[in-house]
């Protein structure tokens, strides 16, 4: 049986046999020792991530480490509300915090801290993603 462990558009994480081009992670353990998920997030560091870096072999849902989670593409990592990782995909960090600079009419690039308190509100509000209207 698949692990309950992507994530849609809307943030929502599921179980599917379908393979993510992207990994990530919300800060923490999603899961319990059953690897069955628990929480919706640990932390607002919400982050997608490449699925090979640097020779690193992780096993899914490893007892006490975070949640991988995983998404069809990045456009999709976005929408749930993740941003780009600062090591694994350091030049997608750098674009966007210099996106999130022009955005907010800023002299200097955002820190990440900075960026994920304004994001996280919006990741959870009311129980539920609010970056996109449901159909």
């Amino acid at each position: 049986m698949s692990l309950q462990n992507r994530v849609d558009p809307f943030g929502n994480i599921f179980r599917t046999s379908a393979r993510g081009m992207m990994m990530g992670n919300r800060g923490g353990a999603l899961h319990n020792a059953d690897r069955e998920i628990v929480r919706r997030y640990k932390s607002r560091r919400w982050i997608a991530c490449v699925l090979e870096f640097r020779g690193r072999h992780r096993i899914v849902m490893s007892p006490n480490r975070y949640t991988e989670l995983f998404f069809l593409d990045e456009a999709v990592a976005f929408a749930a509300g993740h941003r780009p990782c600062a090591e694994c995909r350091r030049e997608r960090y750098n674009a966007f915090k210099g996106a999130w600079k022009r955005v907010h009419g800023q002299d200097e690039l955002p820190l990440a801290d900075d960026m994920d308190l304004e994001l996280h509100p919006t990741r959870i509000a009311n129980g539920k993603r609010s970056h996109m209207k449901r159909p």
